[in-house]
């Protein structure tokens, strides 16, 4: 059986990323960050994402910054989901309102936890379609580390079909 730690190419449909940078988007124009997260099946090597899933979230700005909050009947219910539809979780994207990086809460809170999930986040709050390249992407490895890794060469490569 395959994990997903042994993918090496993962794609995604172009209309799975622009509803994604529309929804990021909507967030972003009441100055709140955006989370979407992106489910399929793993075919050997190869993870190809069916889904773009907007879980019910929660935008929160203090004076330590900003985030997006999924609640924990949130959480069961997209466990639920991917379960009855046979999906796996393999990416959650986020923006921020200012550069892309993974933040502690970002690595502390993710909900993408399986080993070789993917995390991505968005520069500016989404404004614009912004290519993979001019994201921050990381990829949880086996000791629970989000690594930042080049999107566009094995064995993190993100294809947009």
């Amino acid at each position: 059986m395959s994990e997903l730690s042994d993918v090496i190419e993962l794609q995604v449909p172009l209309q799975v990323m622009q509803e994604g940078y529309e929804f990021m988007r909507t967030a972003g124009r009441m100055r709140l960050e955006g989370m979407v997260l992106w489910a399929g099946r793993q075919e050997d090597r190869t993870f190809r994402v069916t889904e773009l899933i907007i879980p019910r979230q929660r935008g929160l700005s203090t004076p330590d910054g900003l985030c997006a909050i999924v609640d924990g009947t949130e959480l069961r219910r997209l466990n639920i989901h991917l379960y009855q539809s046979e999906l796996e979780l393999v990416a959650q994207i986020h923006s921020h309102p200012d550069r892309a990086y993974h933040s502690s809460t970002d690595d502390r809170h993710a909900i993408a936890t399986t080993i070789g999930s993917f995390s991505i986040v968005v520069p500016n709050f989404a404004m614009v379609n912004y290519a993979l390249a001019e994201c921050a992407v990381y990829r949880l490895d086996e000791y629970g580390s989000w690594l930042e890794v080049d999107e566009s060469l094995p064995p993190n490569k993100i294809v947009v079909i």
